[in-house]
């Protein structure tokens, strides 16, 4: 894992480090994972907030899994944004 993180940072660097010099690499670096982290929190927390559950009915798993998550409402940009992420249930 470790070799793997650090091919994607020789990458990073050797593809931008000459289009800009160290503090607007670092800026951009810091930006973009500000963004991403933005994004993917967004994503996934969105579908995973549990629904209502009743725990005293003493359902099987499967049966609380599908009481517990939800979809989210299908529109082109939701699509899009998720990655169709939207659909938690079938996810």
């Amino acid at each position: 894992d470790l070799a793997w993180m650090l091919t994607f940072y020789i990458r990073f660097f050797f593809t931008y480090g000459s289009l800009l010099e160290i503090k607007s690499l670092l800026a951009y670096y810091f930006i973009f994972r500000m963004l991403e982290s933005s994004w993917f929190v967004w994503v996934s927390q969105m579908s995973h907030i549990p629904m209502d559950i009743y725990y005293d009915k003493n359902l099987d798993w499967v049966s609380t899994q599908l009481q517990a998550t939800c979809n989210v409402e299908q529109s082109l940009f939701n699509d899009w944004f998720t990655g169709h992420l939207n659909f938690q249930i079938e996810h």
